[in-house]
């Protein structure tokens, strides 16, 4: 084991090398759901690394667990999101009991793992052709556009601005400007916001005229002596 509570199994399946998997599987009797301290399985690691040969070969042993969660409650399929593989994520949820709408502990999905990733594929695969929500937010309230601007991927938030009329908030445009402070995205993310903020003071504006104009005298009284 090592100071995370990984062991030889999990050291193998990072590594790749399905030979030895099958080797401490088959002789060593190893289990590929023993979790490391923070509740992390071999199929974690496999999912963010793109192994799906090996996920496969591990399908027999797997039965009475088939789509762990770590302790954060995340899936493999969590993993697979954010690591922008997108034929680990077909395999996933073509032979799994899981969607890319699963939450974690705190309401993150695979959806806004996506968008952390700054994939544009699987983030039009999961809304457009799976339908997912693109309205899900995570308990701390970011929204997909948060996650999104964190990957700097300005095509994927206009995507997300237009397709599903995401407006920003302003910890959208601090997350983007501490990893680019000159980016794209936040010149972009601040001019979407500076137009809704001129388009919300109009409307009031409006209102208070409205108001105004619909006020009338109130009749006189007349003066009994």
């Amino acid at each position: 084991m090592d100071n995370r509570g990984r062991g030889l199994l999990h050291a193998a399946c990072e590594g790749g090398d399905i030979g030895i998997v099958r080797t401490l599987i088959e002789t060593h009797g190893l289990d590929p759901l023993a979790e490391d301290e923070d509740g992390i399985t071999c199929l974690h690691l496999l999912a963010e690394r793109k192994r799906v040969y090996i996920y496969q070969y591990l399908e027999p042993n797997i039965a009475s667990n088939p789509v762990p969660k770590d302790k954060s409650g995340r899936t493999p399929l969590h993993y697979a999101s954010r690591s922008d593989n997108i034929r680990m994520v077909r395999y996933l949820i073509e032979t799994f009991p899981c969607t890319p709408d699963d939450p974690d502990n705190n309401g993150y999905t695979s959806v806004h793992g996506a968008c952390e990733a700054g994939s544009m594929e699987l983030v039009q695969y999961f809304l457009t052709d799976l339908n997912c929500n693109a309205l899900a937010e995570t308990d701390d309230c970011k929204t997909m556009l948060y996650f999104a601007s964190m990957s700097s991927n300005l095509e994927l938030v206009r995507f997300l601005v237009n397709a599903f009329s995401l407006k920003p908030r302003p910890h959208d445009i601090e997350i983007a400007q501490s990893v680019n402070p000159d980016s794209s995205v936040v010149k972009y993310l601040q001019e979407i916001h500076y137009d809704l903020f001129l388009l919300e003071q109009s409307k009031v504006s409006g209102y208070h005229e409205k108001l105004e104009g619909q006020q009338v005298d109130p009749p006189g009284q007349d003066i009994v002596s």
